[in-house]
């Protein structure tokens, strides 16, 4: 698959040297399995697995059948006031897999949402605990917690809260 490199200025990437990637592109147009091809047909291995989002390889055919079968059934419902079976078997399937004490799952559709769900939950716990006063947070140096404020606050990536300046108040980095 050709690709035509001089379209690349509608798309700003975040964590990339937009400049110099659109000097030399780095175009994926297939993958399969662990390896990725670029637009010049150079095979790629996929290490991070697409940053952690496909750890059981690319073009899975039976992942993407069931995934469109399930959207040929209901291809989402909001959690909010509504619910859908498989998402209460799926939470079930996962409390087995739990020590006892977790016992309850709250899904999320991303990790930076889900730090986000994480930091209101731990607060929201506190306050309704009557100890609001406990509302530090603590992260470690140079981790990476996702794109959204709370993450970036718990991030300890020196050049994003430099960047992004005022963080969430009580982070304490170790």
């Amino acid at each position: 698959m050709s690709y035509d490199v001089n379209s690349l200025e509608a798309h700003w990437m975040p964590f990339s040297g937009n400049r110099d990637f659109k000097k030399e592109p780095r175009i994926v147009v297939k993958s399969e399995g662990m390896y990725m091809w670029d637009y010049k047909g150079g095979e790629i291995i996929d290490g991070s697995s697409a940053l952690f989002c496909t750890p059981l390889g690319h073009g899975r055919r039976e992942i993407a059948e069931a995934v469109y079968q399930q959207m040929l059934a209901n291809d989402y419902t909001p959690h909010f006031q509504l619910g859908h079976p498989g998402s209460f078997d799926l939470a079930e399937r996962v409390c087995r897999l739990l020590p006892d004490q977790f016992n309850h799952v709250f899904f999320t559709n991303s990790g930076s949402e889900s730090i986000e769900t994480a930091i209101k939950v731990v607060l929201a716990y506190q306050r309704a605990s009557g100890q609001a006063q406990r509302n530090r947070l603590i992260s470690r140096e140079r981790a990476y917690h996702g794109v959204n404020m709370g993450g970036v606050s718990l991030a300890g990536m020196v050049r994003n809260r430099e960047t992004f300046g005022l963080t969430l108040p009580n982070i304490s980095l170790i």
